[in-house]
């Protein structure tokens, strides 16, 4: 039974910190992706910052479901 618990908090903590990952350019900039506001080099740089968090996000998120299951 307690090891049960552990693994369900170890997998609500890597889906939180896989949703903060995702969300992290959104945290930091406060504006989703615009095409207005940016130019040039920056708008590509914006776009593969935001498209690899959205990848390390979902990672970091298989991963912790794969780890649960894994335990059980």
């Amino acid at each position: 039974m307690k090891k049960n618990v552990i693994n369900l908090s170890f997998l609500i903590i890597g889906l939180i910190v896989g949703i903060l990952i995702i969300f992290s350019p959104v945290i930091i900039t406060g504006a989703s992706y615009d095409v207005q506001r940016v130019m040039g080099n920056l708008l590509v740089a914006e776009f593969i910052l935001r498209t690899s968090s959205l990848i390390i996000g979902l990672l970091v998120v298989y991963d912790a479901m794969k780890t649960f299951s894994k335990k059980q």
